[in-house]
Order: structure tokens, then C-alpha cells, then sequence
């Protein structure tokens, strides 16, 4: 029998429905499963045969023996019959091949690479077709299913005219073709043009708006393209740079040529230099361009407001080119015409650099003016460079023999014992009024002491001699308030006695009284202003009075700067160098009185004190005791208590080294940092009970501490400065510190190291002032216990 007969025996046969029909269905199927071409031809037979019971079957049958088989003659029923197999796989190749896949079919995302690669081509094309054509939820399905380059999926993925939704991959996109650039994935991206928002470069790559490449994470990664070499993106930032011409950006990639050698060679072989002939300076001399350096800066001063300027790298790199040069004059370029400031910003290596290539040159009075400039422990390490050469003149040789024979580890104990928290406040003198004190006030000038008393009378006293050299009586109430303000010029403020309707602010200056401004209640507070002798004073009635030392006041009423009855100042703070002006009412308020501008600070504020720290921020004591920093909004803000003082008695400032003073109910003084309010040191109370006030001078040289017996004990704060002269360079210090340094070296207290050590900083601030004050002027506070009467 032939096959065909065959085929056409299984076909009939199977289409009955008695036993025999079963039978030769069953026998047919398991043939053409096994391979029999003839059972295989009566399937298909079957599955053409219309009304066969077993034609559906047959059907699915046929597509699932193409699927396995791939024989020619099924593929071909299959496309007759639009034959679908059941099984995962066989279904979406018949699918492929009938051109019916749908989206529903791309969630088989498993699968696709395998009919991306089967041997059938219209499989392939059509599954690509569909793949290239998916949107929405089926193409992020295909993206999840991604495995890379190299694949047939990301292939046909690369073509589809969408990107991937998800910004996580398309963020993996760019960073796989900056990283490895693939012609493929750069051309789908570029066109796709979509950048990623944690990939800055892909910006660059695919944005054309001048604003948005022009910002300054943009402006980075456009500068960090044009480095990639042979990058694709290199050629497209290039043009983009060109396009934008903007001169911030050439001296931006100048910038990086400084301390990076791929900007370097990038600006070299455009021809980028900075536009600022001070960059362009040390543009030449690090991107290697002696002549055009010697061309633009013959004398090298552009060269050391670069440096100035520059940042620690930098400058680093500038000291290696300079001392393979050799030609620059290294301390014209590194000290600059400002030794001053230059000297006081260098870093301990920078100047252990410049003092060593001076030696090494043999510049030996370059280097004994730099060892001068520096702090005095640098300049005694340094002393040993210069081998057997010496000054030429007896002064200079003095001093410096004394540098050569110090010992270091004698000015490292010095120090040590000189920041000791029980040198934080020199007890001098103690002032016994016999009649009540309400106020004092140093002097801004001179070391003389203001005093208030209720007697109706004010006086100064010269706290060299503890004598009372001025008095001014015929006040017409106690005076409440005493400002001085140097020159010999005092300004009073009186308070009312038994109900006196109005008080007068008084200036009292050589034996004379000039009334300055009446009104109803008490002058409340009085301040210094300014460096000029400029004052402010509150008044009961809710006013400002400005004032000069011979001018007349002007009296502004708080309400001009929108201040409610309620905000009369119970106490004015300024801010000498700002002019700023912090009011203490029912609220804290910083006024501008040029500007005519308040800022509200503290609400509801139970503040009793406050001071500056800075032109923004105010250190401010509460009835508890709790003391805060305080800051305008925008500047910082109010912070939680950070120290408490039980028993609160007076707070002031010590400008000199950024410290407050603090005065507790015990009568012990804590030294605070300005900026953090931590401890830097305590002086235990002289007496027992709590002080009445505490006023610092407006230096911050001396302190005055008030006690219900009347007594005013008298401290000298310029001791607490002293450790920080030891630090600085002695170029940043100025005549002052030199009376500073004497008055500390006649404490008999100080011994040993400590001693040693400002012998030694006193005799290098008289070589340096030699010329500009009379050595030994240090005021001497009198010492002592006095009876005073005004």
C-alpha cells in the first residue's frame, strides 16, 4: 500500500466514531509523532478534511509537528490551515509565522530571544517587526527582559522608535555607552533624544538649549566631554562648545588645565587661554609657556596674585614649576607686595617650601625677613637653615641669636602653660564705693574707668593710679547710665528719683554739662556705635537717641521702625563694626538705623542681656540662666540652649579673640567660645555672693564686676590673648600686641617656659616697632584695695 493510500486509510478510518474510528486515531497520531511521513500526511489530510471530527485536533497537531520537525510540508499546511500549536513555544513560532503576533504574545519575553534566532527568516522578521513596534507596558516588559548587548533583543530593542520608560534603564543606556561606546546604542539614544537625569553627560549629548547647557552641573559635564578622547560624545560637546562661545566656559577649561593634564592638552590644541591676565599667568606658567608668561608678566607680579588667589593644589603645582624654572624670583611670586596678609594665610609647608629653596639659593636676607614674618615657633625651626651666616647689623644679630638658641620644645611648654585655664582672668584691683554705683564704662582710648552714682554725680577714674581725675556734679537725679566715649568725653543718662517727671542724656567733657535731649523716664541703656566716639541710647519712652561726641543727638522714636509701644528698649547692643543695633523689648529686634529696617529675631523673648557675636548673630541670656545664639531668618537659626549659667549675673564680649564672659550667681566668670558657646576657661569668684553687673572694655582688655557692698573688682583680660600672639605670624601683629606681651611678662606668675617665651615674642615686636613706638608703654593697672568716693 502506498503512503498516500495510507494517509488517506488513517484519515477516513479515524473519522468514525465507533471503537474502530478511535483506534485508527489514536494509532494515526502516535505515527505521525514517531515520524511517520505517512501518518504526518493523513494528519494533515485530517486536519483539510471539513467536518472531520478530529480536524481541530489535527489542526493544533500539525502546527506543534511543524514547530518540532520544521518540515517543509507542514510549514506550508500551516499557513494554509492558520495552524496554532498549544504549547508555549511552538504557539508563538506558528504565531510568528502566520504574521499574527500581538502585544499579549511579547509577554513571553523568555522566549523571544529564541525566535529572534530561529532558522525560519519570516519567524525572525516578523518577531523583530512586532518588538520594534511595541509600546507602553509590553515595551518596558521587553526592556525588563534585557540582557544586554550583543543580544538579538537589545538589538531589535536599539530599533524601536521609543525609548524606555523607566529612567532607571534609560540611565543604564547612557551609562553603558559613555562607559563602552557602541555604534548601535549611540545612534538609538541620540535619536531617542531623551537625556537621563543622573547622567549630566547625556544632556550634553541630546539637549540644544543654550540655558539649559549653560547650567552648572551641565557646564561640568560639557567640559568633562570634550576630555573623552575618541568618544563619539567628544565631537558632538566640541560643537556645542564652539556653538555656545562662552567666555565663562573657556576660562572654566582653563581652570582644569591648572591642575589636570587632559584640559591641559585640550586648551593647547584649541588655543584656549584665560581671559584675566592674573589666570593667564599661571595658565602659562603650568600649561608649560615660559615665554609668553616672561612676555605678559616680566616682573612676576600677576603671577603672585594668581598664587595669592590659588587653591592649595595649585599653588602646589605653581612651587614645583617654579623651582624647576628656576628664573622666577620665588619670593616675589609667593609673599606678593601685601607681606602682611600673605604671610599670615601661608600654610606651615608653603613657608617651610619657601624658606627652604631661599636657602638652597642662598638668599639669606630673603630669609631672615621671611623667619621674622612667621609665628615664633616656625621661625626658630626654621632659624637652623641658615648655617654660619648671620645679620649684618647688632640689632638684627641680637635678635637673631636669640632665635638660634631657643629651644623648641621650650616654646611648645611656654604655650602649653600660657593657655592654662587659671591665667583666664588677672585679678588687679578692687574699687570700695561708699556710696551706691549704678553704671560704669571703660574708655575706648586709655585705661580709665566711668562710674554712675546715685549721688547725682559721675566721675572717671585712671585706673593707673586709682584716682579720680574728672567729677561732674549738679545732675538733677541719680545717673543711672554712664557711657565714655574716649577723647574725654562722658555721656550720662539720669533716672528718676521719687517720681521726677522727666530725665535728661548729658555730655560731660572738659569740666562742662550739656544737656542733649529730656525725656519722660529713664535712659535706659547706652552704647558705644561705632570707632569714633558714635553712641546710642534707649529711653523709657520708646526712643533711640543717636549721637556723636560733639554733634547733637537725633531722636528716633522706635515706631519708626515699626516697633509697638510694648518694644521700648530695656536694653540696646550694637555692633561696632556694622552700625547694626540689636534692641531688647518684649522681643528682640535688629535695626539698621541708616536703612531705617528692623528684623524681628526673638518673639516673646525672655531675654535680660544680649551681645554680639557678629554683625548677625547675637548671644542672648534668658531669666533661667539658659544663654542662645541667635540669628535673623536666613542668616542661622535660633538654636537650643547650648549652656546654662545658674544664677545669670552679666555677659560681655571679647572682641580680640572671639570669646564671651559670663558672670553666675556664685560670682565665677566663664570664658565662652563666640561661635559654639563651648567652655574655654573659669575664674572662680574673689568673693562670695552674686555680682551685681559685669562690663568688659571695648577692646576686651579689662572687666569690671559690680557687688551689692558697692565693691567694683577690676580684672585684666589682655592675658587671655596672649596664647593666641604665640600662634600668629608676627607679620599680622601690630603695636597694640606689644603692649600686650609686656604687660603679661611683669605678671610675676609667669615662670619658666612661659616666661622664656615672651622674652622671646617681646624682643621680636620691639626689633619690629622699633622705629614706631617707645618700647615699654604697656599700661599698669593699679593693684591694690581702695576706698572711693565721688
Amino acid at each position: 500500500m502506498t503512503s498516500r493510500a495510507r494517509a488517506e486509510r488513517w484519515a477516513v478510518t479515524s473519522a468514525g466514531h465507533g471503537r474502530r474510528g478511535r483506534w485508527a486515531a489514536r494509532r494515526l497520531f502516535r505515527a505521525a509523532v514517531r515520524g511517520d511521513a505517512a501518518a504526518r500526511d493523513g494528519v494533515v489530510q485530517v486536519a483539510r478534511t471539513p467536518g472531520h471530527r478530529l480536524r481541530e485536533r489535527a489542526t493544533h497537531a500539525v502546527a506543534e509537528l511543524w514547530a518540532e520537525t520544521r518540515d517543509p510540508r507542514l510549514r506550508q499546511a500551516v499557513l494554509d490551515l492558520s495552524a496554532l500549536a498549544v504549547r508555549p513555544l511552538p504557539r508563538l513560532l506558528t504565531r510568528a509565522l502566520l504574521d499574527l503576533l500581538e502585544d499579549g504574545d511579547l509577554h513571553e519575553v523568555g522566549l523571544l530571544p529564541v525566535l529572534l534566532t530561529d532558522p525560519d527568516t519570516d519567524v525572525r522578521d516578523r518577531t523583530a517587526t512586532a518588538c520594534r513596534n511595541a509600546t507602553g507596558r509590553v515595551l518596558s516588559g521587553l526592556w525588563h527582559g534585557d540582557s544586554g548587548p550583543g543580544t538579538s533583543l537589545r538589538d531589535v530593542l536599539l530599533e524601536n522608535s521609543r525609548p524606555p520608560a523607566t529612567p532607571r534603564k534609560l540611565s543604564g543606556l547612557w551609562s553603558e555607552w559613555i562607559e563602552t561606546p557602541s555604534p548601535a546604542l549611540g545612534d538609538a539614544l541620540l535619536r531617542w533624544g531623551r537625556p537621563a537625569p543622573t547622567v549630566p553627560l547625556s544632556v550634553v549629548a541630546v539637549e540644544t538649549g543654550r540655558d539649559v547647557l549653560l547650567e552648572p552641573a551641565h557646564r561640568a559635564a560639557l567640559l568633562d566631554a570634550l576630555l573623552l578622547g575618541d568618544h563619539p560624545l567628544r565631537d558632538i560637546a566640541a560643537a556645542k562648545f564652539d556653538a555656545l562661545d562662552d567666555r565663562r566656559l573657556v576660562d572654566e577649561m582653563c581652570d582644569r588645565a591648572l591642575t589636570e593634564a587632559g584640559p591641559a592638552r585640550y586648551c593647547a590644541e584649541r588655543g584656549l587661554v584665560p581671559k584675566d591676565p592674573v589666570r593667564r599667568a599661571m595658565f602659562y606658567l603650568l600649561t608649560g609657556r615660559p615665554e609668553q608668561l616672561r612676555a605678559l608678566d616680566p616682573d612676576g607680579g600677576l603671577l603672585s596674585l594668581a598664587y595669592a588667589a590659588a587653591p592649595d593644589a595649585v599653588r602646589a603645582r605653581a612651587r614645583e614649576v617654579m623651582l624647576a624654572d628656576g628664573g622666577l624670583d620665588l619670593v616675589r611670586v609667593i609673599v606678593g607686595d601685601d607681606r602682611r596678609a600673605r604671610i599670615a594665610a601661608m600654610p606651615d609647608a608653603e613657608a617651610r617650601y619657601l624658606a627652604e629653596q631661599l636657602a638652597a639659593r642662598r638668599e639669606w636676607d630673603d630669609l631672615w625677613a621671611l623667619v621674622q614674618d612667621l609665628p615664633i615657633a616656625a621661625g626658630i625651626e626654621l632659624i637652623r637653615l641658615f648655617g654660619r651666616w648671620a645679620p649684618r647689623h647688632e640689632d638684627q644679630r641680637r635678635l637673631f641669636r636669640m632665635l638660634h638658641d631657643a629651644d623648641p620644645e621650650t616654646v611648645k611648654a611656654g604655650s602649653e602653660q600660657l593657655r592654662d585655664e587659671r591665667r583666664a582672668a588677672v585679678p588687679q584691683a578692687t574699687f570700695l564705693f561708699h556710696d551706691r554705683v549704678n553704671d560704669v564704662s571703660f574708655a575706648p582710648d586709655g585705661p580709665f574707668l566711668a562710674v554712675a552714682g546715685i549721688n547725682k554725680v559721675a566721675g572717671v577714674f585712671d585706673l593707673r593710679t586709682a584716682r579720680l581725675t574728672e567729677r561732674y556734679g549738679g545732675f538733677g537725679s541719680s545717673v543711672g547710665r554712664v557711657l565714655h566715649l574716649g577723647g574725654g568725653t562722658l555721656i550720662a543718662g539720669e533716672q528718676p528719683n521719687h517720681g521726677q517727671p522727666q530725665c535728661r542724656l548729658v555730655r560731660c567733657a572738659d569740666g562742662a554739662m550739656q544737656a542733649l535731649h529730656t525725656t519722660p523716664g529713664a535712659v535706659t541703656s547706652l552704647v558705644l556705635t561705632g570707632h569714633g566716639g558714635s553712641f546710642a541710647a534707649g529711653t523709657r519712652a520708646g526712643e533711640l537717641l543717636l549721637g556723636t561726641p560733639g554733634g547733637p543727638v537725633r531722636v528716633r522714636p522706635v515706631s519708626e521702625f515699626g516697633l509697638g509701644k510694648r518694644q521700648w528698649p530695656r536694653q540696646v547692643a550694637a555692633h561696632r563694626d556694622s552700625g547694626r543695633l540689636a534692641v531688647i523689648g518684649a522681643s528682640i529686634h535688629l535695626i539698621d538705623p541708616a536703612a531705617g529696617t528692623a528684623i524681628r529675631v526673638c518673639p516673646g523673648s525672655s531675654t535680660v542681656q544680649a551681645a554680639f557675636v557678629d554683625a548677625d548673630t547675637l548671644v542672648r541670656a534668658e531669666r533661667d540662666g539658659a544663654l542662645r545664639l541667635a540669628s535673623p531668618p536666613g542668616a542661622r537659626h535660633d538654636r537650643s540652649p547650648l549652656v546654662y549659667v545658674p544664677g545669670f549675673a552679666g555677659l560681655g564680649t571679647l572682641p580680640h579673640i572671639g570669646q564671651l564672659v559670663v558672670a553666675c550667681g556664685q560670682g565665677d566668670l566663664y570664658f565662652l567660645n563666640g561661635s559654639s558657646l563651648e567652655r574655654a576657661g573659669v575664674h572662680s569668684a574673689l568673693r562670695p555672693g552674686k555680682p551685681t553687673g559685669l562690663t568688659v572694655s571695648p577692646g576686651g582688655e579689662f572687666l569690671a564686676v559690680g557687688h551689692r557692698d558697692g565693691a567694683i573688682d577690676l580684672f585684666d583680660l589682655r592675658l587671655r590673648e596672649v596664647p593666641g600672639l604665640i600662634r600668629r605670624p608676627v607679620a599680622d601683629l601690630v603695636p597694640r600686641h606689644l603692649g600686650l606681651v609686656a604687660a603679661a611678662t611683669a605678671d610675676p606668675a609667669i615662670t619658666g617656659d612661659a616666661r622664656s617665651l615672651l622674652e622671646l615674642l617681646r624682643a621680636s615686636l620691639e626689633h619690629r616697632f622699633r622705629y614706631d613706638v617707645e618700647i615699654g608703654d604697656a599700661v599698669r593697672l593699679a593693684a591694690g584695695e581702695y576706698d572711693i568716693s565721688l
